[in-house]
């Protein structure tokens, strides 16, 4: 996540054909997509495995450590909001660059000008889900 938008970004920026920057970060973007969704699941796999040594599982939610509820519902939320980007939005947002602007709706075009911040949105909620395991763990 980082490296696509701390290194990658920038260096496409630099490209003078736009739709050849575009077709650049595209390709990257699906040759790391994979990897993502591996490490992804390696986590939460992980993260399930961990869970009985941080809390009582058959207890309430309320007994919790506030940390680790946080953390388990950014995971949630980013494992939502890849799915959406990558199997919803990326491929519309893809279809609709190929149409003339001029056929695009308000919606469209609002949509298109979203879906990069939606990809900043994971790396930022990847962020906040670190943030919260150095939480979890000085509890």
């Amino acid at each position: 996540m980082l490296f696509l938008s701390l290194v990658a970004v920038p260096l496409l920026k630099k490209d003078p054909d736009p739709s050849s920057a575009q077709r650049g970060f595209v390709n990257l973007a699906r040759r790391f997509r994979r990897l993502v969704w591996i490490a992804l699941s390696l986590l939460v796999i992980t993260g399930a495995i961990l869970l009985p040594a941080h809390v009582d599982i058959s207890s309430s939610l309320s007994e919790w450590p506030a940390a680790l509820i946080i953390k388990l519902s950014l995971v949630v939320l980013l494992i939502v909001v890849s799915v959406l980007h990558d199997k919803i939005i990326g491929p519309k947002v893809r279809t609709l660059k190929n149409s003339p602007t001029s056929e695009l709706v308000v919606a469209e075009k609002i949509l298109i000008r979203l879906s990069p911040l939606i990809g900043r949105l994971t790396m930022l909620l990847g962020l906040a889900i670190l943030l919260a395991a150095v939480f979890l763990v000085r509890i």
